[in-house]
């Protein structure tokens, strides 16, 4: 349904769960046992003790304090590192792009080809790298905290499945993902906002408490699958995971924050100012 959030828990990367039942580690096997298929020291999440045929296994010994307990670490993500997606406009030359100024309705001056829609890509990884993969367009690809924008045309009327990773560099240390993809307007000239990913918790990185309020947020403000009522592009089968954080005694922090979406550009042409009223349905 569209709005709806998934938040998918990876869990020594083959379990999936929205929430611990119960924290356990791992006993010692007893005389001819074979041992658990985890790395020593790994905090996992368990559905259910399964015993080899013939041979009983130890009672987990229950860890009654959570803030010891992170997210169990399943198998750690790639990062595309560089930037392959066709590059539009007079703001693009040489590989770059200069950022419009944030928040305001500039126009272009090299507007897209009928038939085309032109998108604004912002992206950050304070701590980090992140990437942005569009279906049959490319990769957008930034390091750290500068701000890297992007300018692309797509055809109106087309569908794209887009998969974005953030991941921290230094262990331990998170990372603060940030994108936002606008729509361009000729009309006005106007810039409609599509996306928006953050995930703002201790320091600007992301942990769980960051991920699931940004998680309600786009929930709460998309309407239609929109956040400006007046675009004409629309997002849905949105969702959001993590492959594993340290224990909140550690400070919580996501290693990496991936967010999966399907974005829609309907063939009208958008006329009204960011925000109309005359945009929602009555």
């Amino acid at each position: 349904m569209a709005g709806n959030i998934r938040k998918i828990w990876y869990v020594s990367g083959t379990l999936t769960s929205n929430g611990p039942s119960s924290t356990t580690r791992l006993g010692k096997p007893g005389p001819g046992c074979p041992r658990a298929p985890f790395s020593a020291g790994l905090w996992v999440v368990l559905a259910a003790g399964v015993a080899a045929a013939g041979c009983a296994q130890p009672k987990p010994a229950v860890i009654n304090d959570p803030s010891r307990v992170g997210i169990a670490l399943g198998p750690e993500r790639d990062v595309a590192t560089k930037t392959t997606v066709p590059l539009a406009g007079a703001r693009c030359a040489s590989g770059t792009c200069q950022c419009r100024e944030a928040g305001e309705n500039e126009a272009e001056t090299a507007p897209p080809a009928d038939g085309m829609k032109r998108l604004e890509l912002r992206l950050s990884a304070d701590g980090g790298v992140a990437a942005a993969d569009i279906s049959g367009v490319g990769i957008v690809a930034v390091a750290g905290a500068p701000e890297v924008c992007a300018y692309i045309d797509l055809p109106a009327g087309s569908v794209h499945d887009v998969e974005y990773v953030a991941k921290e560099t230094a262990k331990g240390q998170g990372v603060a993902p940030r994108m936002k993809i606008a729509e361009y307007g000729p009309k006005g000239p106007y810039w409609y906002d599509m996306m928006s990913i953050t995930c703002d918790g201790p320091g600007g990185h992301c942990d769980r408490a960051a991920a699931e309020a940004w998680g309600a947020f786009m929930r709460d403000q998309r309407k239609r699958g929109r956040l400006d009522p007046c675009g004409s592009g629309v997002i849905t089968k949105l969702a959001w995971d993590t492959s594993g954080s340290e224990a909140s005694r550690d400070g919580g922090l996501f290693r990496d924050f991936g967010v999966r979406f399907s974005m829609e550009l309907k063939k009208f042409a958008t006329q009204s100012p960011p925000g109309s009223t005359e945009c929602v349905p009555k």
